[in-house]
């Protein structure tokens, strides 16, 4: 009921995009990225994330019409990130994750961050490793800023810090 109810308001010609998009990003995005602070998000988890936000956005901005064959035609996943012109899902829950990751590593006597740090005793199973959050914010963190190794030391540094959120979440890099 609900999914048909969101898909009947994002096709409806009587709401402006404007207004669409706003409750795609006020109302939506947060319900689906709810805790994402503390994912471990696989390549896999990353695509059905992005494949559901094109989703969304294609019934919030249609199809197009050719004129030369004179048919509608459905938009490219590039046509749609250049209308939406915000950053993707991805984006938004790797800098979730990074500002969580800074707030963890400057409480020093915090029972998270404890956790985080010590290792507890006990052995990783057998096989593939599952993925775990510290190495996914420090994956993050590589792919930003290699000069910093993945390291977590530079969240004492706020403004270093502040600057590697604002280049996720806002796509400019650094």
């Amino acid at each position: 009921m609900l999914i048909w109810l969101w898909s009947h308001l994002f096709r409806s010609k009587l709401y402006l995009r404007k207004n669409k998009e706003k409750l795609y990003t006020t109302y939506l995005r947060p319900v689906v990225t709810y805790a994402c602070c503390i994912w471990a998000t696989t390549a896999g988890d990353e695509n059905k994330l992005n494949i559901f936000e094109r989703k969304v956005l294609r019934k919030i901005y249609g199809p197009v019409y050719n004129p030369d064959t004179q048919v509608w035609e459905r938009r490219s996943n590039e046509q749609i990130q250049q209308l939406y012109g915000k950053g993707n899902i991805i984006q938004f829950i790797k800098g979730t994750r990074l500002e969580w990751a800074g707030h963890v590593w400057r409480a020093d006597n915090s029972i998270v961050k404890k956790v985080l740090v010590n290792n507890l005793n006990r052995k990783r199973p057998r096989g593939k490793p599952k993925q775990r959050w510290l190495d996914v914010v420090k994956r993050d963190i590589q792919e930003l800023r290699p000069d910093w190794h993945g390291d977590l030391m530079h969240a004492y540094n706020r403004e270093d810090w502040k600057k590697l959120i604002l280049a996720v979440k806002g796509l400019n890099g650094l």
